[in-house]
């Protein structure tokens, strides 16, 4: 009886121990930020936080902390209270939670200082620099997608400064420019992204951009900022940080956006409008506006997209091996930032053969038993996730979704699920979710349209065995969304 009894204390202190190295991989996840942590609690999957599924943590000098100081609050908890072993292990265990939640309070100062220092000492250097064009990127999506697309435009005349990767804050932008900013660079592409108002105006403030583009705008995070002028506000932040040039190019396919451009009219600002398809009401619109530019006559297929991009005087043709006719708007948006750095149309589209598919952004890859895995998991929102079902569409087999249920959507998150619910069973075979979350909503949305549509919540490992069992030549599985990329990942072994 007591070896049992020991086993399963070693057992509860291994589950302890996983747990801390999970809630760490969260707290990454959600950047250390409470608010985010707040509205994560409120979901179903939040819900089950002491029972989470296991994740690897990110190696960095933060998480690493955060696992070590957690860990030695336990065992402090531990060895101190005079109770039971068993007593003492379950209020460990209830507590490693928010004991994780107090060591990132504890961290968040020094943190902040950390940040102000290293954006200070960037500030510097971008002060010190040569004379240089900056273009900030932002919008509810899209903004990574046309980042790298212009930064691979202008590099054909150029030399380059981008950010990398999803580091469009402050500490982000700052930590590109003190490893990657040299003497030769002349133009500085920056995403910029936020959950608040101000936090692009302090972005703004530190890169000075003369070059701002406007993608979209969309529900995403509402949980954050609360209404759609918020976000609004919020983006157009790039718009009022603007110097020298200040252009403003401005997706007017997109109503709140064309609400955005009508202010940066207002104040001042050179706007440049980009349209998929002008038509005859588009036309009134776009006569407001310094230039327009137009993707005509867009093809999308496997092989990519193809457009003729045109403004009133000239047009070139333009294809790019990237998925989805959606990213003809990325690919305009990016075309006129390089025409506004100083490029022609001519060197632009030139420039935009050299694009290449993003790896987590519509890229297709084989998949197992000679079906084809469509890798859309760099993020998740309500128009990406349409735009990306579009692309399953093409399929000529059986069509499948693996999708991670969207979040941050605020009072639109109900509407938002039983509309892709809705969209996803007019085209999918079948469809597995990697949570819990918003699966009433979603399932609203499926069986308006079908009763006989599979729809299951799968963990990773038992998402790899159905498709294993169920795939064969030809068939289209996408994967949307992070935690799609974990059952993607598990195809793999």
């Amino acid at each position: 009886m007591e070896f049992v009894f020991s086993l399963i204390a070693i057992l509860w202190i291994i589950r302890i121990i996983l747990n801390t190295l999970t809630y760490a991989q969260l707290w990454w996840v959600k950047e250390y930020r409470w608010d985010r942590m707040i509205i994560h609690l409120r979901t179903a999957q939040g819900k089950r936080i002491l029972w989470p599924a296991w994740h690897r943590p990110r190696i960095s000098p933060k998480s690493t902390l955060l696992v070590i100081m957690s860990l030695i609050a336990s065992g402090y908890i531990f060895v101190t209270l005079d109770f039971h072993i068993s007593l003492r292990l379950a209020i460990v265990d209830l507590v490693s939670f928010p004991l994780s939640w107090i060591v990132v309070f504890i961290l968040n100062a020094p943190t902040m200082v950390y940040h102000k220092i290293v954006i200070a000492r960037a500030i510097s250097m971008l002060r010190k620099h040569k004379s240089m064009q900056v273009i900030g990127i932002t919008g509810s999506y899209g903004k990574t997608s046309t980042k790298e697309y212009l930064a691979t435009i202008l590099a054909s005349k150029f030399q380059v400064l981008k950010t990398e990767a999803s580091k469009n804050s402050p500490i982000g932008i700052a930590e590109v420019i003190l490893k990657s900013l040299k003497p030769k660079h002349e133009v500085f592409v920056v995403e910029m992204g936020a959950y608040k108002r101000k936090e692009i105006k302090e972005m703004a403030a530190m890169v000075r951009p003369q070059i701002g583009i406007i993608t979209a705008i969309n529900e995403q995070h509402q949980d954050l900022f609360g209404t759609m002028e918020n976000t609004m506000k919020a983006k157009y932040e790039l718009i009022e940080g603007l110097e020298g040039k200040r252009i403003a190019i401005m997706n007017i396919d997109n109503a709140r956006v064309r609400t955005m451009a009508e202010w940066a009219t207002r104040d001042g600002r050179e706007v440049w409008g980009v349209t998929k398809e002008i038509s005859k009401s588009k036309y009134q619109i776009a006569n407001k506006y310094k230039k327009t530019y137009s993707a005509i006559d867009i093809t999308a297929s496997f092989d990519g997209v193809e457009f003729t991009c045109a403004s009133e005087k000239e047009q070139f043709q333009v294809k790019v091996p990237v998925l989805g006719a959606h990213q003809a708007s990325n690919l305009l948006a990016a075309i006129a930032g390089a025409m506004a750095a100083g490029m022609t149309m001519a060197e632009a589209v030139k420039g935009a053969n050299k694009i290449t598919l993003n790896p987590k952004s519509l890229s297709m890859i084989p998949g197992i038993n000679g079906s084809i895995s469509i890798n859309d998991t760099f993020n998740n929102s309500p128009d990406s996730a349409r735009a990306a079902l579009d692309v399953l569409a093409w399929g000529k087999a059986k069509k499948i979704l693996v999708f991670q249920p969207m979040i941050e959507l605020g009072a639109f998150a109900k509407e938002s699920h039983i509309s892709i619910g809705s969209y996803a069973a007019r085209i999918c075979d079948e469809v597995i979710l990697t949570n819990q979350n918003f699966y009433d909503d979603f399932m609203k949305g499926v069986r308006s349209q079908s009763e006989s549509l599979r729809v299951e919540v799968l963990s990773a490992q038992k998402a790899r065995a159905r498709l294993r069992m169920i795939l064969s030549a030809r068939d289209a599985v996408l994967f949307k969304g992070k935690e799609a990329g974990n059952v993607l990942q598990a195809m793999k072994i």
